[in-house]
């Protein structure tokens, strides 16, 4: 969470300029997911301590089209279908009700694992969807809390960045890019995967 304040402080005027592309992006809505991707683009390359630039933001927008696009409607609609089933068998009566509870917590898991799959999608030399959620899914079971507490951490700049509203404009995508990112990659990091820190690294 430190690395984050810190990559989002070292570039905070390329993450402003990020997170204002990404707002107008969104309003298109045509265009959300490649904005989507290329601010997630450059937010991995920060978070693996890589030269970053708005040259990245339009690279990765530009790439990977059509795959960009099936991972966005996947994370777009699929939690809210989650969180229907999970409504839907906790007003039912007896026995569906285990299976509220069940599907409570497939759709815990698939936040914990959704907030990977943007990360991964640039980190893997194979942008295929199948490999990104399989990877994505393996990350979050494995390290459960670490996964947890990076989710609420997103949660908690969600609930600030309402409160304050400037930043929910200036810094709020910006900021939930690199959290995802840097969680990524502090776990490929524990497994020899991912750069180190410069200042860990000693260069």
């Amino acid at each position: 969470m430190g690395r984050i304040v810190k990559g989002a402080y070292e570039e905070l005027f390329l993450m402003v300029g990020l997170s204002v592309a990404w707002w107008v992006g969104t309003l298109l809505i045509v265009t959300a997911p490649m904005t989507t991707a290329g601010i997630q683009n450059v937010a991995n390359r920060i978070a693996n301590y890589k030269r970053a630039d708005f040259d990245f933001f339009w690279e990765g927008a530009r790439a990977h089209v059509g795959h960009g696009l099936l991972l966005f409607l996947l994370l777009l609609f699929v939690p809210p279908l989650m969180i229907f089933s999970v409504t839907f068998y906790f007003d039912r009566t007896g026995w569906l009700v285990v299976l509220g509870v069940l599907m409570a917590w497939v759709l815990l898991v698939g936040l914990m694992a959704g907030q990977y799959c943007y990360p991964l999608f640039w980190q893997q030399s194979d942008p295929g969807l199948k490999l990104v959620i399989r990877n994505a899914l393996v990350l979050a079971v494995r390290h459960p809390l670490y996964s947890l507490l990076m989710l609420v951490f997103q949660l908690l700049l969600v609930v600030l960045s309402v409160g304050l509203v400037v930043p929910l404009v200036l810094l709020l995508p910006g900021l939930l890019a690199l959290s995802q990112n840097y969680a990524m990659v502090g776990l490929l990091q524990d497994m020899d995967m991912a750069p180190q820190p410069p200042e860990m690294s000693g260069t």
